[in-house]
């Protein structure tokens, strides 16, 4: 029989009879490896059988003494009546109470991976985020988790400075008798699970008053609520780095110092004034320089502005490698071209957005092409994630749908998709699909790497 058999903790039981059970277990025992004893204890006075090959005892059912603090002496005699040497276990002796003032809701266990583990060490933001409507989500600077509660049917003691392993070797030559209390009982843990940020609200929030130039802040209708970068990171379920991807994704505008979506008609009014000032000039093919824009529209629309619709809807000219100092000095001036996806994508939503259900489709794609810049040409390409085109019938049609507007659960928007439209080709879905599983992709490459 091994140590870890032979020693055992007596718990509290009420046990009669004149043989003593081979197994404590029999009687509510509980194995310790290392010869700690429970706080509540039984006297046991063991009698002797001549000729027997069963041990007897006698138990009384005595209330323990809350006071009684167990000695060295004591735990020897447990030994020695579990026919233990001292050599056989460790010299660091732990007696475990369970405390007074026991608190099971001091705190909460939470599992972590390795990546969370790490930014704990490093003393890197670990936040809680949440509406009092919405699940609990915890975030990272990169990375969102949902916190789901995890039942267990065991109980967890938290013993506080409880020694494991080598540290029970003790520095002493001789034994060592350490007092340790159990200071919470848990039956519960919340685990964490990698997931998409929750940016649903992002666009809600911000559509409660959207930009509509400066003579419109003053109106009724303008008068919601504004929001700060600080304000977004408490209500919506996002880390910084998610957020900052989402706000871009929106298209939000940063004017003094809150963020704004851009009205769509206000937005439509900057954008064809930029493109006219493009006309002018002849800068479609050949590039707009950054200032001259800002200098000859800044008096109409805000700086701000004209800069985000000029990321949004322009690539910037890279810098090639030019030796002639003439050309390097014309390089240096920042040109910006105005993107055509981007730019007949703008007007294809403009045209469908005032479009009320179906729309012919050859009547669109007609309008559409005398409505974009001269030199640019429009593709069906450019209408994907935002419009579905019928040709299932002799009179071809197109309806405004966009991504933008459905759910972000991955099941909830198979559901939404298929109400929709029963039958889809991949290139079809493909569009409405791809960004929720891109995300389902890097959480799973994320929990691999982890």
């Amino acid at each position: 029989m091994s140590v870890c058999d032979r020693l055992y903790i007596l718990t509290q039981c009420s046990w009669r009879g004149n043989k003593f059970p081979e197994n404590f277990s029999d009687v509510g025992s509980l194995i310790c490896k290392f010869g700690a004893i429970c706080e509540k204890t039984i006297k046991i006075d063991f009698g002797q059988q001549e000729k027997t090959k069963e041990t007897t005892c006698k138990m009384s059912e005595q209330e323990p003494d809350s006071s009684y603090t167990r000695t060295l002496q004591d735990i020897n005699l447990v030994m020695e009546y579990a026919k233990l040497d001292k050599s056989e276990v460790k010299p660091s002796i732990q007696s475990i109470y369970f405390s007074s003032q026991m608190d099971n809701d001091a705190f909460k266990l939470m599992e972590v991976d390795s990546c969370i583990l790490n930014t704990i060490k490093v003393g890197d933001e670990l936040v809680i985020r949440g509406d009092k409507d919405d699940m609990a989500v915890l975030c990272t600077k990169d990375k969102t988790y949902d916190i789901k509660e995890a039942e267990i049917s065991n109980s967890m003691l938290i013993i506080p400075q409880l020694k494991t392993g080598q540290d029970l070797d003790g520095d002493s030559l001789g034994q060592e008798l350490n007092i340790r209390q159990v200071t919470s009982t848990k039956y519960n843990y919340y685990e964490l699970r990698h997931c998409k940020p929750k940016v649903k609200k992002l666009r809600l929030l911000l559509e409660e008053n959207m930009y509509s130039g400066k003579e419109c802040e003053e109106d009724e209708e303008h008068q919601g609520k504004k929001y700060t970068y600080d304000d977004l990171l408490n209500l919506v379920q996002a880390s910084r780095i998610e957020l900052q991807t989402a706000l871009k994704k929106v298209q939000a505008c940063k004017l003094e110092g809150y963020w704004r979506i851009l009205d769509f008609q206000f937005l439509s009014l900057v954008l064809s004034h930029v493109i006219q000032l493009c006309d002018e000039n002849d800068w479609i093919k050949s590039g707009m320089p950054y200032e001259e824009c800002m200098k000859t529209l800044e008096d109409l629309f805000p700086r701000e502005v004209l800069d985000h619709v000029l990321q949004s809807y322009a690539d910037k000219a890279k810098p090639s490698n030019i030796e002639d100092d003439e050309d390097q000095m014309e390089i240096d001036v920042d040109f910006y071209y105005l993107n055509e996806d981007k730019v007949c994508r703008f007007f294809a939503e403009q045209i469908l957005k005032h479009s009320k259900g179906k729309f012919n489709y050859e009547d669109f794609s007609n309008t559409w092409q005398q409505t974009v810049p001269s030199g640019m040409q429009t593709m069906d390409q450019q209408l994907q994630g935002m419009a579905l085109i019928d040709r299932s019938s002799q009179l071809e049609t197109i309806t405004y749908y966009s991504v933008d507007d459905l759910p972000e659960d991955v099941a909830e928007r198979f559901d939404e998709l298929f109400r929709t439209k029963e039958k889809w080709s991949l290139e079809e879905i493909s569009p409405y699909i791809r960004s929720v599983f891109m995300k389902e992709r890097r959480k799973y490459k994320s929990e691999l790497s982890t």
